[in-house]
């Protein structure tokens, strides 16, 4: 069942609770807002980022990109890129204009924990609600993250500067039901992708190598992972783009869009409106995840945001720095945590969220970042020593936790993302017919696992977008993108939650 449903559907939560989360979920996320925790992840500002440009913004462009995390950069990458040649440059994508309300990559993106992970957890789910084929699409889309990222950043030439790394998860498992239920969803994986499952293995409690340092699990799987500097990453490509299509690209921060409306009168179809001025744009991509449909009130009820939190840890003086071998994930009774750790030892931990208020429910809803859950802080203060042992984790010198802050993630209904065109239906502008020229689109709610499902949406969106417009490369395909994350009317009919916790949901998900 998809996240939203058990906790609004859990009768230990209070009815009164579970309402005013439904009440958050279909309200209007807003705009981002300037008070903010401080993620650790931004601490050193990409110098061509540390200002927005004091320049007057452009009065056309033919795609306006909204937002600036993972998922713009990509498909701002994409369209740049993949295009025919450079007959082109005159043609649809001439200019690509990318915009940020606060500083560039300070939301989302800049707030996860920068875990490439795949557990293939979901493959068993996936396959008695959807079939066999649907589950090896969806973990074929996903696990192909690790490569494609890695890929980017060696191309770009970022390897150092982001730390990017292939790993070995631990997912530890601290219970028994919990492990005997992951070993069997394990069998499923290996059983019905076995080329794929090669590099996952199970460690029970006595076969268990002592360098995991995890004796306290019941049982460990391990497999294929990747940790980067999401920030870092981010600003990296987009400073590339900046260098190498000086004349078709542009970003600015700082630029709230407020408002979109028709222009039909012009070739350019939309008038965005923004914090600095008016840009009249052909094609407008909503890229704001958590904050979607504030511009898109259709989508409401169907994407919603929620609220997670992050810190940076120092590792006690016993704790040998794995950051070149491991990446971990704690699964409990109820929850589950993920870490990964740098190359200087910091350990970059989240989670929390079941220990949270009322179980998660205060957080779903929740599109501010700028406040820390008090239990979430004190779980995620005090995990780590438990979790690796006291007597493998020693004593910390100075401050144990370095920073603590919070970010805004969206999922959605059905637990896919939605990629795609939109139709005036949830735009609530016209203009968006298939067969018209110039459109809006959206690749939003990746579940809190964008780092292994933004980046190929985001590819697949502008392939999508070039396609359109008959730029797309010959080679141009997006078959490997699962049909259940594209946009249809079908899916906006049923996919939504419904307006009540007492209401009987409209479809079987």
């Amino acid at each position: 069942m998809p996240f939203a449903q058990m906790l609004l559907g859990d009768p230990a939560i209070p009815t009164v609770e579970r309402q005013q989360a439904l009440d958050r979920i279909f309200a209007d996320p807003g705009i981002p807002q300037d008070s903010t925790t401080s993620p650790f992840w931004l601490k050193e500002p990409h110098t061509d980022f540390v200002t927005h440009s004091s320049k007057p913004l452009p009065t056309e462009a033919d795609v306006v990109i909204i937002g600036s995390g993972i998922t713009g950069a990509s498909i701002a990458r994409t369209l740049l890129q993949d295009r025919t040649g450079p007959s082109s440059l005159n043609k649809a994508v001439h200019s690509v204009f990318m915009l940020e309300a606060r500083d560039i990559c300070s939301g989302a993106t800049g707030r996860n924990g920068g875990h490439i992970l795949e557990t293939a957890d979901e493959y068993a789910e996936l396959a008695d609600v959807f079939g066999d084929e649907v589950a090896k699409k969806t973990l074929r889309f996903r696990l192909a993250h690790l490569k494609e990222m890695l890929k980017a950043v060696e191309d770009l030439g970022l390897t150092e500067k982001t730390q990017a790394r292939k790993v070995q998860f631990l997912s530890a498992y601290f219970g028994e039901e919990p492990w005997k239920a992951a070993l069997e969803r394990l069998r499923r994986f290996q059983a019905g992708m076995p080329e794929e499952s090669a590099e996952w293995i199970a460690y029970d409690r006595q076969s268990m190598p002592e360098e995991f340092k995890l004796s306290r699990a019941h049982g460990v799987i391990t497999g294929p992972a990747g940790a980067l500097w999401p920030y870092k990453f981010v600003t990296g490509v987009l400073s590339h783009l900046l260098s190498q299509y000086p004349e078709q690209f542009r970003v600015q921060g700082h630029t709230a869009v407020t408002a979109i409306h028709d222009n039909t009168s012009s070739d350019y179809k939309y008038r965005v409106e923004t914090s600095r001025g008016v840009i009249s744009a052909r094609h407008v991509i909503h890229c704001t995840n958590a904050h979607v449909t504030h511009l898109v009130p259709g989508l409401r009820g169907r994407i919603f945001p929620l609220r997670g939190q992050m810190s940076a840890q120092t590792p006690g003086n016993k704790f040998p720095c794995q950051a070149a071998e491991h990446s971990w994930m704690f699964s409990y009774d109820r929850g589950f945590d993920y870490l990964t750790q740098l190359p200087s030892g910091q350990m970059m931990f989240g989670g929390g969220f079941a220990r949270s208020e009322g179980g998660g429910i205060a957080d779903l809803g929740i599109a501010t970042d700028d406040e820390l859950s008090l239990y979430c802080d004190i779980h995620l203060s005090g995990a780590l020593p438990a979790v690796f042992g006291r007597q493998n984790w020693g004593q910390v010198k100075g401050d144990p936790v370095q920073a603590m802050w919070t970010g805004n993630m969206a999922f959605s209904t059905d637990g896919f993302p939605w990629v795609g065109q939109l139709p005036s239906s949830v735009t609530h502008r016209a203009g968006s017919s298939k067969h018209d020229v110039g459109s809006e689109w959206v690749s939003a709610a990746f579940g809190g696992e964008g780092m292994v499902q933004a980046w190929l949406c985001g590819k697949a969106l502008a392939t999508m977008l070039l396609l359109k417009e008959g730029l797309a490369s010959t080679e141009a395909d997006i078959s490997w993108l699962p049909d259940q994350m594209i946009v249809t009317d079908e899916r906006i009919a049923w996919a939504i939650l419904p307006r009540t916790v007492e209401s009987p949901h409209k479809a079987s998900l």
